[in-house]
């Protein structure tokens, strides 16, 4: 499997768009925003297509099950989504963030592994309807 790996800007979130980590371990994932967004909802979506993602977790709304956690940390402006008992299918996600008008997200790829680390670096993508 490849990943995509880069540093984005996109609108309102700043965030790495591909983390490489171990299957059966959990991980946390930064989001950062602008300021003027603190205190809209945050959130993460699961899947590879933006319009078609579903929410796994918001800052207003927990997951009952505990697979994803988040919490925005307004002062910094950064919100995490920590996401645990990773496996080959927890690979794509959106930092998400409710706005007015459209709704901002940014993709970003995990890669889980059983073992050794394969990276690949492609083009950048981002998303923002």
């Amino acid at each position: 499997m490849y990943c995509q790996c880069y540093s984005i800007l996109w609108e309102c979130i700043l965030m790495f768009s591909c983390i490489s980590v171990k299957a059966g371990k959990s991980i946390s994932i930064p989001c950062f925003y602008h300021y003027q967004y603190r205190d809209h909802v945050k959130y993460l979506c699961k899947g590879y297509f933006w319009r078609f993602c579903k929410y796994a977790v918001k800052t207003n709304e927990a997951d009952p099950l505990g697979k994803y956690l988040i919490s925005d940390d307004k002062k910094e402006q950064i919100f995490t989504v920590t996401i645990n008992h990773l496996t080959n299918q927890n690979t794509d996600y959106w930092c998400g963030l409710k706005n007015t008008a459209l709704d901002n997200g940014v993709y970003f790829q995990l890669l889980v592994t059983n073992g050794k680390f394969i990276l690949t670096v492609f083009p950048l993508l981002g998303i923002g309807t």
